[in-house]
């Protein structure tokens, strides 16, 4: 990303196998891939190295990482493995990210993309997905952005409903071992509780892309539950660009706002304008009385209330 670029400017492409593949990240790692493909350029060589500053992911996500953490997450990337089915049938088997160099004391990471994976996000003709850099950054969920890639690429379609089968989308998510089979989340409810409904309320009301699903019951017979086969997704799209007003010296405020205390990002953008920090810092020393006096039942919602937003 360019200096005059902002995150409201920046438009992220992959193509859709990218978005339909299985791989497993975290979400701290999904927003370190995210700042090297706004930087990738059709241009560019096999050995561009792309660098991704500690410092300008806070500042565009509003919250604290440490360094060591930061440092951790690039390691996985490179052993993060993508499989997928190409167009010709072929199996492809690869990593996103070759190399990874952290720059001691300076809170800055250089990569380079594997060569395997470079054309899927490069002079995209057809069947890509487009979304926006700082929506995905700020989901908090990995499955949150995952899901917000999987609907971004039916936005634009005439069509914006699709069936998947509840397996399928598991497989693509990593919540099935491949060595032994295992469901991290075999009840649908759990999957409902711990995946569908926190990416539902986080793209809902923070994304210009909102959804509802349905679910398609398999046959069972005799009595009991049937169980889930299928989703049957409905995408709403709305072009819009977040925006959010904050800047290095409000990062600790801007963050506690949006951890400690539940608030959205746009809400705490809200009160980081209409309030100075002491005033801030004032209220959130109240409120943090009351929560430890178990007062509030909904942190969120009587913080939003307190600043009037």
């Amino acid at each position: 990303m360019t200096q005059k670029d902002t995150p409201q400017e920046v438009t992220l492409w992959q193509s859709n196998f990218i978005t339909s593949a299985k791989y497993e990240m975290s979400s701290l790692e999904k927003n370190v891939l995210y700042m090297v493909m706004a930087q990738i350029r059709k241009e560019d060589t096999s050995e561009k190295v792309y660098v991704v500053s500690a410092r300008e992911l806070m500042l565009l996500t509003g919250t604290e990482i440490k360094y060591a953490d930061f440092q951790k997450a690039t390691a996985k990337l490179v052993t993060r493995l993508l499989q997928g089915t190409l167009a010709n049938g072929n199996f492809l088997q690869t990593t996103f990210v070759a190399s990874a160099e952290y720059i001691k004391g300076q809170g800055l990471i250089e990569l380079t993309i594997s060569p395997k994976i470079r054309p899927f996000y490069i002079d995209l003709k057809r069947e890509f997905t487009t979304f926006q850099l700082n929506i995905a950054l700020n989901l908090h969920t990995v499955y949150a952005k995952r899901l917000y890639e999987i609907f971004s690429m039916y936005k634009n379609m005439k069509d914006k409903s699709f069936r998947i089968n509840l397996m399928e989308l598991k497989q693509r998510l990593q919540l099935i071992d491949e060595k032994t089979g295992r469901d991290k989340y075999e009840k649908f409810t759990h999957f409902k509780k711990a995946v569908l409904d926190p990416a539902e309320r986080e793209i809902n009301s923070k994304s210009d892309i909102s959804f509802s699903y349905t679910i398609i019951e398999g046959n069972k017979a005799g009595r009991g539950r049937k169980p889930v086969e299928q989703l049957e997704f409905t995408v709403v799209y709305t072009e819009q660009i977040a925006k959010y007003s904050f800047d290095e010296n409000n990062l600790p405020i801007f963050s506690r706002l949006t951890t400690q205390f539940n608030l959205r990002k746009d809400q705490a953008s809200k009160i980081l304008e209409n309030f100075s920090p002491v005033e801030i810092n004032k209220k959130l020393y109240d409120i943090h009385l009351k929560i430890i006096n178990k007062e509030i039942s909904n942190i969120g919602a009587y913080t939003a209330k307190n600043f009037d937003i």
